[in-house]
């Protein structure tokens, strides 16, 4: 499974960027002059003919900080080429979420050296302070864990969303003030062609999003409290069902809860069963005791599928399958694929009794040769490692791992240390937030 992971994400913008700078600057040949102009920290440029450091490097990190955000922006549309380019939506969002703050670090760069004209005035001055002071406040509303935390997510989205018209005010700021880009055919091509990306991709997740992407409409036919802060719902649909891969997970909306709001879910039922079936673990305010907070026959809301973590994308004949708590809903949709190639399944929890899908999978094993299902519980067998799995042909194998960040970390790093290639390892990343 290819995917633009972050390693190269971030490098190929850098690089991009790099190579139409260059060019542009090597062929440069117009007369650019800062006739009064001031810098925040580094004094005032006065009748300096040609190009300078603070000019060059100012509107370096503004062009970048225009590409980050538009490609965020296109992120944020969920369309399926994007997920597939990046290897699933869960991918997408944690490299969404760091690429925010980066581009914020790159605006300060911007406005500390950027040499601001002091011979006439534009508005585009004011509203390029405006959209950098806007631009700060949204991102540290939406990435400072305390604030993740006390705003409640359907007020923390729509905060989210204001981002697009702080980005738009930015743009429209970088058009009315005098700047080396408008000078520099290829990088004025470029930086104006990725702001209408931006732009575009927004308007189109504010506006249009719902219009082209209509949620299929379910009632809940079953709710079970499985203990160990655990709820099992069951949806039957009341049209059109949804269309999904074994692994896969859905957007849900239960309108007896918010009307607004709706959460990322793991599909535990299998596509050829008739009702969909989540397992919720209580993690949050929406989610803790949510079998009190559903009713039989409530409505619920669905928007999806995406997620790439699923057989349908990786090849390797046989796979090892490591699932920490919660994170064995993939698993148990992806149990009942038919298989020609060989699969083991550890399912770590911290007591026996906390593995409440036992016999649904020990159901599984018995009916497929190439499935094996171990229960690995920690306060009897303890951590589960890499060596402990007697494991042999490590690089031949294929890794799906779902569970906390720890778990997935730590078996990673080991999985490395015995050679296995980052391309055979594959998670699931469910902190959209």
């Amino acid at each position: 499974m290819k995917m633009l992971k972050e390693e190269i994400y971030f490098p190929i913008i850098v690089a991009i960027h790099f190579v139409f700078w260059a060019i542009d600057l090597s062929m440069y040949n117009g007369g650019f002059i800062e006739v009064s102009s001031d810098t925040l920290l580094f004094g005032e440029l006065t009748n300096i003919k040609g190009l300078n450091i603070h000019r060059i490097l100012g509107e370096v990190f503004s062009s970048w900080v225009v590409t980050v955000f538009a490609f965020n922006f296109l992120m944020a549309t969920r369309a399926k080429w994007v997920e597939k380019l990046f290897g699933g939506l869960d991918k997408m969002y944690l490299i969404h979420r760091r690429s925010g703050i980066i581009a914020v670090t790159l605006l300060l760069a911007h406005f500390v050296v950027v040499p601001r004209d002091l011979t006439a005035f534009s508005p585009g001055k004011p509203l390029g302070f405006y959209a950098l002071i806007l631009i700060l406040i949204g991102v540290i509303l939406s990435a400072a864990p305390i604030f993740k935390k006390k705003i409640p997510y359907h007020k923390w989205i729509n905060i989210h969303k204001l981002m697009g018209l702080f980005y738009v005010m930015g743009v429209i700021h970088g058009g009315m003030v005098n700047s080396l880009i408008k000078e520099l055919p290829i990088t004025r091509i470029y930086v104006f062609g990725m702001a209408f990306i931006g732009i575009a991709a927004w308007v189109y997740r504010a506006f249009l999003f719902n219009l082209f992407n209509k949620k299929l409409h379910y009632k809940i036919s079953g709710i079970s409290n499985l203990g160990f802060g655990m709820t099992e719902v069951e949806l039957e649909p009341k049209s059109k069902a949804l269309n999904f891969l074994a692994g896969q997970f859905a957007f849900f909306n239960f309108p007896s809860i918010s009307k607004k709001e709706q959460h990322p879910f793991t599909i535990s039922s299998h596509p050829h069963q008739d009702k969909l079936r989540i397992t919720v673990k209580s993690l949050g305010d929406y989610t803790k005791d949510l079998d009190s907070k559903i009713a039989l026959g409530d409505e619920c809301f669905v928007e999806g599928p995406y997620g790439h973590f699923s057989s349908s994308y990786i090849k390797e004949k046989e796979q090892v399958w490591i699932a920490g708590g919660i994170g064995v809903t993939p698993f148990l949709s992806l149990a009942k694929d038919t298989y020609t190639n060989k699969v083991q399944l550890y399912w770590c929890v911290k007591t026996k009794e906390e593995a409440v899908y036992v016999q649904e999978l020990e159901k599984v094993a018995a009916e497929n040769l190439n499935f094996t299902f171990t229960v690995w519980a920690s306060d009897e067998m303890g951590y589960l490692t890499i060596e402990k799995l007697n494991l042999t042909n490590h690089k031949e194998k294929g890794y799906l791992i779902c569970g906390p960040s720890p778990l997935k970390e730590a078996l990673s790093k080991q999985l490395k240390g015995k050679g296995v290639s980052e391309g055979n390892i594959y998670d699931e990343e469910f902190a959209f937030r």
